[in-house]
């Protein structure tokens, strides 16, 4: 079974990465290529990345047919050197004509952008222009070279009024305005804030002004001038540090929105346009954390659903102990201070945002998926591109990395430190000979296939594009026009690198590109979508040039096409909202479209991925939606033990539902944390919720305070016909031996008033979660487990669960005599269900939790025996938070869903990498520490670098100088053999959340939940028929904020509908189509029925609770 796990693990995980490995690209020399461009950045005393941060920031490339014969044309930014126009003569040779055509530039030259300005038909070139802290605002006017359509361009910015002198990183054009003209924005940059490290930050959170380094937007006023209407527009006047802008229309309202990726503090900026001439930054409601140093970006339908998703590079290193030598520490403080002041969270590494699409109401939702696509880890990066490169029909992902200096090295950064201090100056010689002595970070480009299935697999080693330099901007493009896209880049302290695509031309995939033509004066038909279908399947792509690190691609549309040998059909919609579609395409070459055979279609018509017209869950208004919002303890666990993986005590609300007062109607009692105690609420005729008139649980208080409520169950305890109320107590901040840990019974007597029997329970000083009734020893009267889910304070120590037997009018603990086992678990349970597994008509357990295997242990009459490692389970260890049961496939026997950790955060485990735990005393200060590993090469290593772990387990701070010495010391080398020999180890194998089916006599089939519902932790699970074909499905949800301060949380959840076909396989059903959002801190769900039909409920920590009615076809 555990190979069964895994075999089924590495399908999801491998996808299509077993395709052929020859290789895909060839480099060119730049005697075949004639492009001899080097970006050579000459440093001196006073030229270095210590007077300017941002000298190795690199220049961009452009792509596009110049002289319209055909061929797409390169044109290359310098920063110290001018730039360069090269002629693509064919044969994939260039010439160059910089001089000859008068394109030569004397400043600091960032980005560019190509863009027929003046309507002629011909490209013209705008280059942005930016420069040191000291440059001067004539040295950093922008330039625009007008194509005269003779070889030759006049710079003409200052009559066009675009000759913005600001600090420009990059420049966009669009039809903001849906005037038919094309308007330009600006992406600024403010190096003399980032010189300082800081922005200012006030206590709103606000950032000062900076008119040099702060973003432009420029209306075209259709006369061949601009005028700057940043503010009448919405757009910031604040500082930014932006490497990166992307347009799109993110939302399908038919409307150009901007993307701009910020790096260090400023945060990143998602402008959605209103329609009416101004944009709203909507980056806080649709996007939960982005990248912490955001370079480049782009935005396109990497999973073809229709919708664009988008990609942001950063700055981590792909192995671990290259990210222990850069990575800092962020204490829980520090995070909680920049929430205080509203900054959105930003995590070092790239991020991906999977855009899930429009759900009723026009909410957006996006996921990061970065971590479980393989893409969150890519070294130093800059530009990141979409692009099918093998024609497969999915879109894969070029990333460039490298910089000439390693200054992110931690050991660097403190000797720096030291010598500032002491010398009281930034560029003393000892300083700068230090900078001299610092090495590179000259690593190889990547290129990631897409498996298909939200993963990619690098291939860049395989497909010939392994060079290590120092990369940044960069193109793809059919240089050649034989159906595949090539590669440019932009190398600093080195040729420009041109890869030919030489994939034989008899290889089985097609390609169709298309070249569309607008209307003046958008000629190019910038911001047309398309949506190509064939062989059923469907693709989009959002017209415009702009994409990745200070460049801009050639204006022709390529889609790869698979195997396919037809195009069923090919849609666009123009800017203005006219629609044509052509059906019936043969394939392998290029069609040119042109807007004048357009019809019309109103403008703000969704272009793909319609929203459903009766999705079949509708979100419940506060009218019919249980009155109640969530407070978490205050209580911050990392104080006590600061390693933790995630905070334990914020376990949010839990719900149990029932019909407490005989009405026919369900009921629903939320627990909560010490602060509301828990609350009944009763559901009135129109299925409205009021609160109960007695809620005793308030008021009963323990020794020294509230209890928590961690766990709740409606049962009926002593076979009155009246469900009581058990309450499970726990709280990671408690005393382990605390009386505020006892579970409490509450007997119902009679009208949904409860008394707490005191007697019924026997003394359990223990935190629980997990607590479930069935019948275990067949006496009619229903029995108890409850799951011991920790020891307050000692994470990971296990502790104790329990059997009791209902014995009438109390409860006997049982657990020594039927399942000693249970007394000391090798792990902290989170969840459990009875069912007869075996089908031999006794109730046997089921459970999980953190650390450990999925446990099944067999009821046979006199004793529970655990059968986990007879089953192959026993490779089933993972980060498990629910379970449930239900007979998913028609064969009349039970099956399973266990809900795990989901397989896209910081902590990956696997066969062969496993994440892993040490736990002891390691600093002889009484409390227990704790070390997360992980294994590189069958050795186990810390997690985290010496900046996170050193401050906090003292003795590693004083064994080791340098964080390099710590980046390579495994466990036994960071606490010593006999230490290690004496701590609680525990590794996990899985963190996949699994669907096991029963295939009789008690052995199960383990298969992986879909790719969408491992994105993030399931920390609920509801069977239910949603859609009444006779099939059960399953709804899903869960995310876990409070990671540690130094990983990304795991929020990417949206929650989920799996439609189920009765054969126990499940489709995901978008949220678009199913009205299902819920992502928010999920902790957990429940169904209650209602007058108008079943209702899910949604349990939030820290948050109002959610309500979805099930509408039913």
């Amino acid at each position: 079974m555990k190979r069964a796990v895994l075999a089924a693990m590495c399908v999801m995980s491998c996808g299509r990465a077993g395709a052929s490995s020859a290789p895909l690209f060839k480099r060119l020399a730049s005697g075949h290529t004639g492009i001899t461009f080097a970006n050579t950045i000459t440093v001196t005393d006073s030229v270095n990345v210590l007077t300017d941060p941002y000298v190795y920031n690199g220049g961009g490339v452009a792509v596009g047919d110049i002289n319209n014969d055909g061929l797409p044309d390169i044109f290359f930014t310098g920063n110290m050197v001018s730039s360069r126009l090269y002629l693509n003569q064919g044969d994939m040779r260039f010439a160059d004509i910089t001089q000859s055509a008068g394109v030569t530039t004397r400043g600091w030259a960032s980005g560019v952008s190509m863009v027929d300005i003046n309507n002629d038909g011909y490209l013209d070139i705008y280059v942005s222009m930016s420069g040191p802290p000291w440059s001067t605002p004539a040295q950093r006017k922008n330039l625009l070279f007008i194509n005269n359509g003779n070889g030759t361009f006049t710079e003409s910015a200052a009559q066009y009024h675009v000759a913005d002198s600001g600090f420009t990183t990059h420049a966009v054009f669009l039809d903001y305005d849906g005037d038919g003209d094309l308007d330009l924005f600006l992406l600024g940059n403010s190096p003399r804030d980032f010189e300082r490290s800081q922005l200012e930050i006030h206590p709103a959170g606000i950032r000062q002004h900076d008119p040099e380094g702060s973003d432009k937007l420029y209306r075209n006023n259709g006369d061949g001038t601009f005028t700057d209407v940043t503010e009448q527009a919405g757009i910031s006047r604040e500082a930014q540090f932006g490497l990166g802008v992307v347009v799109n229309d993110f939302n399908h309202d038919g409307w150009p929105d901007l993307y701009l990726s910020n790096d260090d503090v400023a945060e990143d900026v998602l402008y959605v346009n209103n329609g009416d001439g101004t944009f709203t930054d909507r980056s806080r409601e649709w996007l939960r954390h982005t990248s912490f140093a955001g370079m480049g970006i782009d935005a396109a339908d990497l999973n073809n659903d229709g919708w664009p998703d988008i990609i942001q590079t950063d700055m981590m290193p792909e192995d671990l102990a290259g990210r222990k030598r850069t990575s800092g520490v962020v204490t829980s403080s520090a995070d909680l201070d920049r929430r205080e002041h509203r900054f959105q969270g930003g995590y070092t590494q790239n991020t991906l945002q999977l855009n899930s699409g429009v759900g009723p109401g026009g909410v957006v939702a996006f996921s990061e998926i970065a971590r479980l696509a393989g893409v969150a880890y890519t070294n130093w990066s800059w530009s990141a591109l979409f692009g099918d490169v093998d024609n497969d029909g999915f879109k894969d992902l070029f990333v460039t990395n490298g910089y000439p200096k390693a200054v992110t090295d931690y050991d660097y950064q403190t000797k720096m430190f030291r010598l500032r201090r002491q010398e009281g100056s930034r560029t003393s010689p000892r300083q700068l000979q230090t900078i001299r002595d610092l090495p590179s970070l000259r690593v190889a480009n990547d290129l990631f296939r897409n498996n298909g299935d939200l993963t990619f697999t690098n291939r860049a080693r395989d497909w010939g594009l392994d060079d290590p330099g120092f990369s940044y901007g960069a193109a793809l493009a059919d240089l050649n026009n034989d159906g595949r896209l090539d590669v440019v880049v932009n190398n600093i302290d080195a040729p420009a690198a041109i890869y030919e695509n030489v994939r034989a031309a008899s290889d089985s995939t097609h390609y169709l590109d298309i070249a569309l033509r607008g209307d003046s004066p958008n000629r190019g038909g910038l911001g047309a979508t398309l949506t190509l279908t064939a062989a059923g399947h469907r693709q989009y792509i959002y017209h415009t040039p702009y994409h990745g690190y200070l460049s801009s691609m050639a204006e022709r549309e390529h889609f790869g096409l698979g195997t396919a040998t037809r195009v069923d059909s090919l849609a666009i919609s123009w800017p203005d909202g006219r629609t044509q579609v052509l059906t019936d395409l043969a394939v392998d070459r290029v069609v040119t479209v042109n807007q004048s055979a357009a019809g019309r279609r109103p403008r703000g018509v969704p272009h793909a991925g319609p929203v459903a017209s009766r999705p079949a869950f509708q979100a419940l208004d506060s009218r019919r939606a249980l009155p109640y919002k969530h407070e978490e303890t205050g209580f911050d666990d990392f104080a006590l033990q600061p390693l933790l993986p995630y905070q334990l005590s914020r376990h949010g609300p839990v719900l149990a539902v029932c019909d407490v007062n005989g009405d026919g109607r369900e009921d629903v009692f939320i627990g909560g944390s010490a602060s509301d105690g828990g609350t009944l609420f009763l559901q009135r005729p129109d299925g409205s919720f009021t609160p109960a008139p007695s809620q005793p649980w308030r008021a009963d208080q323990g020794g020294g305070g509230a209890y928590d409520v961690t766990g709740a169950l409606c049962f009926d305890a002593n076979g009155d016909g009246k469900p009581d109320l058990y309450l499970a107590s726990g709280g990671y901040h408690r005393a382990p031996v605390s009386a505020l840990l006892q579970d409490r019974l509450f007997i119902n007597q009679g009208g949904g008033r409860f008394a707490r029997d005191s007697a019924a329970l026997p003394r359990m000083l223990t935190a629980t979660a997990a607590v479930v009734a069935g019948d275990f020893n067949d006496d009619g009267k229903p029995d108890l487990f409850v799951g011991g889910r920790l020891l307050p304070r000692n994470y990971p120590s296990p502790t104790r669960s329990y059997l009791l037997r209902n014995d009438g009018d109390h409860f006997t603990d049982v657990t020594e005599q039927l399942t000693p086992e249970l007394v000391n678990p090798g792990g902290m349970i989170t969840a459990a269900v009875w069912v007869d597994f075996d089908g031999d008509g006794r109730l046997d357990l089921v459970t999980a939790g953190d650390w450990m295997p999925l446990q099944f242990f067999h009821n046979e009459g006199t004793r529970f025996r655990n059968v986990t490692a007879e089953l192959g389970m026993s490779g089933t260890r993972g980060w498990w938070f629910s379970l449930a049961a239900g007979d998913f496939n028609h064969d009349g026997r039970p099956d399973l869903v266990a809900g795990n950790f989901g397989l896209n955060h910081t902590f990956t485990t696997s066969d062969t990498s496993r994440l892993g735990v040490y736990a002891g005393d390691f600093t002889g200060n009484g409390r227990t520490d704790v070390l997360l590993t992980k294994e590189v090469g069958k050795r186990e290593f810390p997690f985290f670098g010496l900046a996170t772990i050193g401050g906090n387990i003292y003795t590693i701070g004083l064994k080791f100088p340098t964080y390099a010495a710590f980046a390579q010391a495994d466990v036994a080398g960071a606490l010593g053999s006999n230490a290690v020999a004496h701590t609680l180890h525990y590794q996990a194998d899985t963190f996949a959340s699994l669907y096991l089916q029963n295939d009789g006599n008690g052995r199960f089939t383990a298969v992986p939940l879909p790719q969408a519902a491992q994105v993030a932790p399931i920390r609920g699970i509801i069977p239910m028929d949603v859609d009444g074909d006779g099939n059960l499905d399953l709804i899903v949800a869960g995310n876990l904020y409070d990671t540690a301060p130094n990983t990304a949380p795991a929020d990417a959840g949206n929650g989920l509908w799996l439609r189920g076909d009765g054969q126990g396989h499940f489709a995901p059903v978008p949220f678009a189509t199913s009205g299902f959002l819920a992502p928010h801190d999920v902790t957990g769900l429940a169904a209650v029925k209602t007058p108008a039909g079943s209702a899910v409920l949604v349990a939030n920590s820290g948050d109002s609770l959610q309500a979805f009615l099930i509408r039913r076809p």
